[in-house]
């Protein structure tokens, strides 16, 4: 069994795919489920990001797609960027939800399953 942090640290700071294919020492994953590597919760990710904190965000530029989030005097920020588009802007005043939020995204974006 993996421990728990690991499965929590992959999918915000690593390579999912990557991990799951070396774990079950396969070359892909199309007959397998994520399920088998990771059993932690959506709930178990926000706790573990509340007491280490969210990963960074990447550095904004109009280049770089991706998922972008910070945080400025109060309110959290956060949006997608494609192509230089800028769509789904998002804005928190409570830094609970945004916290939420930002996981939930995250967590999605791994494809996991894990929300």
């Amino acid at each position: 069994m993996i421990n728990r942090d690991t499965q929590i640290k992959v999918p915000l700071y690593g390579n999912p795919y990557q991990f799951a294919c070396h774990t079950l020492k396969v070359s892909d994953m199309r007959n397998h489920s994520y399920a088998d590597v990771f059993t932690v919760t959506e709930a178990d990710v926000l706790a573990y990001t509340e007491k280490h904190g969210l990963p960074d965000s990447p550095t904004i530029d109009q280049l770089t797609d991706g998922f972008y989030y910070y945080e400025e005097q109060g309110t959290w920020y956060t949006f997608f960027r494609e192509r230089g588009i800028t769509f789904d802007a998002q804005q928190f005043s409570h830094t609970q939800t945004a916290k939420n939020y930002i996981v939930s995204m995250l967590l999605k974006l791994t494809m996991t399953g894990l929300y």
